[in-house]
């Protein structure tokens, strides 16, 4: 009798989708009903697979049922357990049994011998690597399908001696290659889901590193007016501005807390209509400590003029913006805020004669993380304040030479003082 192709083709595939598709989609898939029920659906997939192998036989001895139920019931039993491989070899047994034929004693010496070698080498195989499993399998699946051909033999009924064999490679190459893929993609997905853990650890470690950047800026505010609180010749109204304005940053501090999550993609909740000049008014206030500590002089052209946005927004952006223009100048230099009406926009220039940055450094600008301050840094100030201005319908443009300063050119939409 011709070796079935076509058969041998289904079987294939029928123990790609029950033995490796269904079970490495259980590791992937997140939802709890699968998760719940991981093994039970293992199962009921490797009972189908068996269905379908018998199901469609490969045509090789009249009479007989051949096909690759038996590389289904070893990789089931090896991974489901001892208990999985017993109500599959029961499974396996019954649906044999009633569809009848000479063949089923056959069957059963196939299926009690590999029951019985289950049972020895169930343990090595779960603590066993990669290539030990393969082994296992392999020989699990040929010590079994090899029992079959010798109960034909033993039964003396005629037969094709190289197309049993050829079944015997067959069934043994196929578990070799479903335990082998398994193992791999399986492994795969191990490896992926330690390093999404991993990422999700990191951005944790870097949230709260950037909080604290974040928080960092108005603490040194306060602590710079507290400072220049203890001269006992300080005038009353100047020490109680010094005290409005460090009470104001503490606020400051505490909406950032609360508020710094919703900065990964900033979508103005509470817009209103903003005096820019206002706004950078009292962004002097906070970075003037700071810039008299670095010797900088800080010079302004301001306008009237109005923009719609949420000031603890702006503000955060204007600080990390004028923050970092100071700290590229730690020996003297001089901070330029300059704004500019043209037609229906306003543009802001912030810009510094320090340090600058190399070409490399400015096209790396506002990636996360990204910082020219080493240690002192977390890269995450220009990237949350290039986001605050993509949501003010703003435009940013950096230019910067290296040794010469960098200038900061936002562009923001004017709209009527009354909103």
């Amino acid at each position: 009798m011709v070796f079935g192709l076509e058969e041998l083709l289904l079987n294939v595939l029928f123990l790609i989708v029950f033995l490796l598709f269904v079970p490495l989609l259980l590791e992937v898939h997140a939802n709890a009903f699968f998760q719940k029920n991981k093994k039970s659906i293992f199962t009921i997939s490797m009972v189908l697979a068996i269905i379908a192998c018998i199901s469609f036989p490969i045509p090789i001895l009249e009479g007989y049922i051949f096909d690759l139920r038996l590389v289904a019931l070893t990789i089931g039993g090896l991974y489901g357990g001892i208990p999985t491989a017993l109500l599959l070899a029961s499974v396996t047994a019954l649906y044999r049994v009633l569809l009848g034929g000479p063949g089923v004693p056959v069957a059963l010496v196939a299926l009690f011998t590999l029951i019985i070698l289950m049972f020895i080498f169930n343990r090595r195989f779960h603590d066993g690597s990669r290539k030990k499993k393969v082994i296992i399998g392999a020989t699990l699946s040929f010590l079994s399908t090899f029992a079959m051909i010798v109960a034909i033999i033993i039964f003396q009924t005629p037969f094709d001696p190289m197309l049993l064999f050829l079944h015997l490679f067959i069934t043994t190459v196929a578990a070799i290659l479903i335990i082998y893929l398994y193992e791999v993609i399986h492994e795969h997905i191990i490896v992926s889901k330690r390093v999404m853990r991993a990422e999700k650890m990191e951005v944790v470690s870097h949230l709260a590193s950037s909080i604290s950047h974040e928080v960092r800026n108005p603490l040194t505010t306060v602590r710079g007016f507290m400072q220049m609180m203890l001269h006992a010749d300080l005038p009353e109204h100047k020490r109680n501005q010094y005290l409005t304005t460090s009470i104001d940053e503490v606020d400051r501090a505490t909406e950032i807390i609360r508020d710094y999550l919703t900065f990964a993609k900033p979508s103005p909740e509470n817009e209103e209509t903003l005096n820019l000049k206002q706004e950078l008014e009292r962004t002097l206030q906070i970075i003037t400590p700071l810039a008299n500590m670095n010797g900088v002089k800080v010079e302004t052209n301001l306008e009237d003029v109005y923009i719609k946005g949420e000031e603890q927004f702006l503000q955060q952006c204007l600080v990390n913006i004028t923050k970092n223009c100071i700290e590229a100048m730690p020996e003297k230099g001089k901070l330029s805020i300059v704004t500019k009406t043209e037609r229906d926009k306003v543009l802001l220039k912030i810009s510094d004669n320090g340090k600058g940055m190399t070409e490399d450094q400015l096209l790396r600008l506002g990636e996360p993380y990204f910082t020219t301050k080493g240690r002192e840094g977390t890269g995450l100030g220009m990237m949350v304040s290039m986001k605050i201005i993509e949501s003010m319908n703003g435009k940013l443009n950096v230019t910067s030479r290296l040794n010469e300063g960098t200038r900061f050119l936002i562009e923001l939409p004017i709209v009527e003082e009354n909103g």
